[in-house]
């Protein structure tokens, strides 16, 4: 057996084992992205998830689709890795929870700064997640709006849950960083 062969058979195991429902390694454009959504709803809907679950669901994906889009440093990562290395996006069942799992490389001069705003984010209540967003929407110049972690607390609004991350070094200059976002059945 090949090694293509064998690890095709590796990955697909893994796939099984977490009940992934949707996985994607690539570049995220516009034509994709809609094509993963398209896709989601319509694997929710053979599923019989209640809409609610759907919404809350579909709402949290397209927000770490986006922040995915917004933040890839694709060029950089070529730069510095001699080669393309695209931001990766999961989601399973298990248990009782939908997993929403997305990673990206970014600059490890803003890993500090990430960790700041998810342990902040991860610190609230509901009452306190939705107080914060709205201070942070309430800044009178875009300039001064922290888009980033907006998209942070919506997240953790939307799924209910703490969310989880890990940074792993690539390079001196690059990281790989991945957030899980966990929804409750």
């Amino acid at each position: 057996m090949s090694k293509e062969i064998s690890e095709a058979l590796e990955i697909h195991q893994f796939m099984n084992e977490r009940n992934v429902i949707m996985s994607f390694m690539g570049e995220l454009t516009h034509q994709v992205t809609t094509s993963l959504l398209k896709n989601l709803k319509e694997d929710m809907n053979a599923a019989n998830v209640d809409v609610v679950t759907q919404k809350r669901l579909y709402g949290i994906i397209v927000e770490c689709l986006d922040n995915i889009s917004k933040h890839w440093i694709a060029l950089d990562i070529e730069k510095v890795l001699g080669r393309a290395s695209p931001p990766i996006f999961m989601l399973s069942r298990v248990n009782n929870y939908y997993i929403i799992l997305t990673g990206n490389h970014i600059p490890n001069e803003q890993i500090d700064l990430l960790v700041k705003k998810i342990e902040l984010v991860n610190s609230l209540d509901k009452k306190g997640l939705q107080d914060f967003y709205r201070q942070t929407l309430a800044k009178e110049s875009p300039l001064e709006r922290d888009n980033a972690g907006l998209g942070i607390i919506d997240i953790a609004l939307k799924s209910g849950n703490k969310l989880e991350y890990d940074f792993r070094p690539v390079t001196k200059d690059v990281s790989f960083y991945v957030i899980q976002a966990r929804i409750s059945l």
